[in-house]
Order: structure tokens, then sequence, then C-alpha cells
């Protein structure tokens, strides 16, 4: 206790000479927030309070009343006294340690794109309030990277982004921030404010001009720009180019520093250096900042094929090399800071885009890239960059998603790309966006719901199932749902599965699973949300779509096989024993493709209510949506924009060509007698089905 009041009265006096220095009077400040902890830890929310003034503040009765609730018990704030406010009073202390000034705690939620808290004292008048976003020019790195966002001196407005700064940003995502203690960007005067900073696209041998708006109240002594030039190695060090005012005044004034033409293929990364005639200093970006410079890359878009262009520029990045399993949608085992950069060529001439300070992973046939949600690409922040064994599955996982989504199921966007790694050309792959948060902002589900993906392996519920986010919730939600779901009999059982199920939507999954014999997703290879709103409900999201259109392990090279049987996957079906695609040493039984039926799929194909909507529902997506008049136009000009994408590919690998050409079409045509059997095959089985 005598060391918590020692350093109340050591900060005090600090911030007394400063606020007197700065004419301010006394004042209770918001001084810290954490609104958005990793891994989905809102108990780890606070905000922190400063009394900035000469006296010590009585806080009774004062209230949160904008973006939280909370009213303050009694306390007495000395002049430089520090308290927090909490979420959850007791994940705060397990989390940060005992001895911290804690008062009260707030109700509600700080919402992770932003917020509005207002602070009012015991006679209902505003004290102070603030209200920021997650985006710039706000700091970047409290958004669900660790750090808190900290006031840098209390005489700065409130609602200026130039007031405030991340807290020092952990080597892997972790709620740190500085509760109860100086802040970590703390200074005794205010520091100069830079925004709108324009790094334009590049073109090679072209000058870039750099431009930013740098303000103080006391003017501004300097400015310059820090430029590091890169081609495929870290380590190259900075130059240093003067910024000139070019418009505006010492105290809110535009400047420019141009940099001298560049290489093609290089990647200009910028930092904008700003002093006071205070002798304060800032940085842009924060040094805390997840993404450490402004980026753009030295590269006229030339791009006139039918497929977009991406260079992916590793420096040295280690975890570009290691495979790593992830186990949340935040992939929370990732160091903060990404060494990598992408590049991104449209095909339509626009201007290369540039997403630098990336994290990326080895995974089969590619890499996860992680993208800021801020920049996507076609509003993906994930991307599964593959090319894996087989060069069918490049066809028949786009497909697969076609046919889902024109069957109403929300899916993962997929797009082709003619790849380069370090400058070397590897031809084109797949993206197939990642099942995160953006994506399920994207389909309008509730981002902050639990998400689960179906495995084969593992004994039970819990080990089948694994989860990927509310990772410290467990599978309460789950277990209970599946337990309820084997129960729900009759018409009070259906009641109770319409209640908590998106039925349309499994409905659909399921349809358009048998139109394209995804044996692989009625098990296992799926991801499942629960909506944790009110009234909110289970949904189902595809994954994994490559071994269909009659691929699977072991089956004919010409992938003719038409027949899974529209009972497959539901609980009663049979396996089909002996017969061409038969195997004694199968872990299910001795049909290669066959599937016992899923946590999902077994009870809900088994309902007859259920039952009755999936045959009525297959019936209608096989004479509408699963016919050659709908999908061959597909198929089509998926040919027509990957044939010379095949050719480029071979010749980068040093391959033949014309053989690659011939396998690319003989899976087209495999695909196309796929289209056809099938669906003469369910149109002949659905005509007596029950």
């Amino acid at each position: 206790m005598f060391f918590v009041t020692a350093w109340r009265r050591c900060i005090g006096i600090v911030v007394f000479w400063a606020v007197c220095a700065h004419g301010l009077k006394a004042a209770v400040v918001i001084n810290e927030v954490m609104y958005h902890p990793p891994e989905d830890r809102d108990d780890l929310q606070y905000i922190e309070l400063l009394n900035a003034g000469p006296n010590p503040v009585e806080l009774q009765g004062w209230q949160f009343t904008r973006g939280v609730q909370a009213t303050l018990p009694a306390t007495n704030l000395p002049a430089g006294g520090l308290v927090v406010v909490p979420h959850d009073p007791v994940s705060f202390a397990r989390h940060y340690g005992p001895g911290l000034p804690v008062l009260g705690q707030f109700t509600g939620r700080l919402k992770h794109g932003g917020e509005r808290i207002e602070l009012n004292d015991a006679a209902g008048k505003t004290v102070d309030a603030v209200r920021f976003t997650d985006k710039a020019p706000w700091p970047q790195a409290p958004d669900g990277f660790g750090a808190s966002l900290e006031r840098i001196h209390p005489a700065g407005p409130s609602g200026d982004p130039a007031s405030w700064a991340a807290s020092r940003l952990p080597e892997r995502p972790k709620a740190v921030g500085t509760p109860g203690r100086p802040n970590s960007a703390a200074r005794p005067v205010p520091l100069p404010g830079i925004r709108d900073v324009t790094v334009p696209t590049a073109l090679p041998g072209q000058p870039v001009p750099v431009t930013a708006r740098i303000t103080d109240a006391a003017g501004i002594q300097s400015a310059e720009l820090r430029v590091q030039i890169l081609e495929t190695q870290p380590g190259v060090p900075e130059s240093v180019l003067p910024m000139s005012r070019i418009s505006g005044g010492p105290k809110d004034g535009v400047y420019q520093a141009v940099i001298p033409g560049v290489a093609s293929g290089r990647l200009i990364r910028v930092r904008v250096h700003a002093v006071s005639t205070r002798a304060t200093e800032r940085w842009a970006p924060d040094p805390e900042d997840p993404r450490a410079t402004f980026s753009t890359f030295a590269l006229a878009n030339t791009n006139r094929s039918s497929v977009p262009l991406g260079h992916l520029i590793r420096l040295g990045d280690a975890g570009a090399l290691a495979r790593t399993q992830f186990r949340s949608l935040q992939n929370a085992t990732v160091a903060n800071r990404g060494k990598a950069a992408f590049v991104w060529m449209p095909t339509n001439g626009a201007p290369v885009e540039v997403f630098d300070h990336l994290r990326i992973t080895r995974r089969n046939g590619g890499w996860k890239i992680r993208l800021f949600k801020d920049a996507p690409i076609q509003e993906m922040t994930t991307l599964n960059v593959i090319y894996e064994g087989n060069p069918r599955w490049l066809l028949t996982e786009p497909l697969s998603y076609e046919v889902l989504e024109r069957c109403g199921v929300a899916s993962p966007r997929t797009e082709f790309v003619r790849m380069w790694v370090d400058q070397r050309p590897v031809g084109y792959h797949l993206i197939v966006e990642q099942p995160n948060k953006s994506f399920l902002r994207r389909i309008g589900r509730d981002e902050n719901g639990t998400v689960y993906k179906a495995l084969w392996y593992g004994d039970g519920v819990v080990e089948q199932n694994e989860k990927k986010t509310r990772l410290r919730e467990g599978h309460g939600d789950l277990v209970e749902f599946i337990d309820g779901l084997g129960r729900a009999k009759g018409e009070a059982g259906w009641k109770w599965i319409q209640d908590r199920v998106d039925v349309a939507e499994f409905c659909n999954y399921y349809v358009a699973s048998q139109c394209i014999q995804n044996w692989d997703g009625f098990f296992n290879n799926y991801f499942v949300h629960h909506d944790l709103r009110p009234n909110g409900k289970w949904t189902i999201i595809p994954w994994d779509e490559d071994k269909t259109w009659g691929d699977f392990d072991d089956s004919s090279k010409r992938y003719d096989w038409y027949t899974m049987p529209l009972t497959f996957g539901m609980n009663g079906d049979k396996d089909p024993g002996d017969g061409l695609f038969a195997m004694k040493t199968h872990p299910w039984g001795v049909t290669r493709w066959w599937r016992p039926g899923g946590y999902f799929s077994g009870p809900l194909l088994a309902n007859p209510q259920f039952r009755a909507r999936f045959l009525a529902r297959l019936r209608e997506v096989n004479s509408t949506v699963f016919t050659e008049a709908n999908l061959l136009p597909v198929i089509a000009n998926l040919e027509r924009r990957l044939e010379p994408e095949v050719r480029f590919r071979a010749v980068s690998n040093k391959q033949d060509p014309e053989a690659a050409l011939r396998e690319f079409r003989s899976n087209l045509e495999s695909i196309r007698r796929q289209l056809r059997e099938r669906h003469a095959f369910l149109e002949r089985e659905l005509k007596n089905a029950k």
C-alpha cells in the first residue's frame, strides 16, 4: 500500500507541474483504454482515469454513460492519481496481478471497431469524452494486437488522434497495456501530429512525392522522410530526405519530400519524422504500430492476363518458412509484426496495391497470407494461396463453392492469381478465403460467436470439433447442442431444431454436397458457427472442397463415380459393402468413400421434417442449379481464364506445356461428365426417394 501511495504521489508531482506549465485546470481525464484484447478476451477490457489536476477529486457517483455503463463508488483520487475501471475485476486481477488501483467495474462491452466513452461527474456534467476508432489516424496496435490506447499528455484534446498513442507492442498478441501505472507513451508536453501521409503508387524510374500534414501548437522545427529500398533482402539502411513545407504555416502545414526514381521490382518503405520547436518528436507510423512503415512498390501495372498477378516478398520472414498449427481465428500464436509483403496487380490496369508487414506461414501447397483487416483484397483478409498436388483440385474447389453459393450457402471466396515468390515466377495458384472474423462480418454473421472445425480424427465431440474462437470457454455450447439434437424427436423436437438451427442453410449445404458428391463434407471438413446474439442459430460454413466431382482417395483417373446415394450422411445409412470401390482395411467400413453420419448431418438428415425439405430442395436444385445449361458456361469461363496460366506455369517450372494442357483439358472434360452423369443419377433416384 505504501508503494502504491508513493507511486501516485510521484505521478502527481510530474503531472501537476506539466499541467501548470500548460494552464490546464483541475481535471479527471480518460487516460488509457484497453478496448480489444487479443483472443476475444473482452473480460480484460478496462478504462483508466487520471486526476490531472492539483487537488484531490471525490469520484463517488461519477458515471460512464456512453459506450459502457458504470457508477463509481466512493474514492478520493489524489492529484496525479490513477484508477482502473475494469470490465471483469476477477479476470483483470488474475491477468495483471494484485495491488493495482481498481475501482468498481463497467457493464456492456467496448466495441472493437471504435466507441465513444463519456465520463460524467456526480451532477451529470460531462467531464471528459473520447470517440476513438480502429482506423488511421488512430493507433492500430490497440486493435487486437495486445497494446492499449494511451493518452500522451492530459492537456491534449481528447478527440484528437494526435493526443493518443499505443502502449508498447508485445512480441505476441497478449493483453498488456499499463493499467494503474504511468503510460509508456506519456510525455511532459503534447507531441506533434502527423496525418494524411500520402505515398503514391511508384512507377519504375519516376520520382515519388511523399506528403504529410504535420501540426503542433508551438510550431514545427523540422521534418524528414526516412526511406528504405528493398528487393529480397532485409537489413538495408534507411536514407534521410528533408521535408519542405509546401502549404500552410509552421503550426499546421503540409510537408513534402521527393524520392528519386527507383528501379522496377523494388519495395519502398518510408517513415515520417517531425520535431517541434519544443524539441518534442513524433514518428509516423508510430514505432509500436504493427505496420512499421508506409509502403509502395516500383512496378507498372501492365497486367493484360485474365487473372491478377501477385508478388510475395518474404524478406527473411522466419514465419514464412515454418509450418504452424493455428488454434484461433486471431492466429494468436504468430508474432505481432510480420516481415513479408504482398504486391497485388489487378487485371483491369488499376494501380498496383501493396500490402506490407504481413504475417505468412507455409501450408500444404502454398502459403497462408494474413492481411490487415482495414486493407483486404476483394474483402478477404486471410488468403490461402495454394497449388496442392492434383491440378484438378484447383478446378473442383472453386466450382464447388460456386454451386454452394448458387444454392444459397454463404461460402469462402476464391480467386486465381499468377504468383511470383521472391522475384521468381511460380505460376498460377488458387486463393481461398479463410473463414475468419472478416468473413463472418462480410456474410452478416456474429463475429463474436463460436466457430468449430469438424475433423475426421479424434474421439468424441470435443476431440472431433476443433474450437477456433472463444477458446477459454470450452465446447459447452456444442456439447449441449449435439446432445439436444440427438434427443429431438417428433413435433416438439422439430420445433427445438427450428429454434436453434438455420434449417434453410443446412439443407442447402447438404443438397449442394449431394450434387457435387462432397463425400468428405458430411462427417468432417466444414465449420459450424454459433451466433451468440439473442435468437442466434447454428449455421454451417463449407470448407476444403477439392475432393469432389467424382474424386476420392484411390478413385479412377477418369473420375467416373456418379452414384453416391441420397441416404449418404444420415443416421442409418449403410456402407454399400463390396464393389468397385471397396477396400477391406478402411477404418469405417469397406467402401473407400463411405463415411458414417456426422454430428450434425446424421440426426438432421434422418429427421423426417428436415428430410422432406432436403429432398424437395434437391429436386428443385437438380432442375435449376445443377444443370448443364446453368453450369457449362461457368466451366467454359474457367477454361478460358486458366488455359494461358497452365502454359505459363509449365514453362516457369520447366515442364512440358503441351502435356500440362492435355491434363488440364482432360480434367475439365471429367468435370463436364460429372455434371451430366450425376445430374441424371439424381433425377432417377429422386423419382421415388422418401
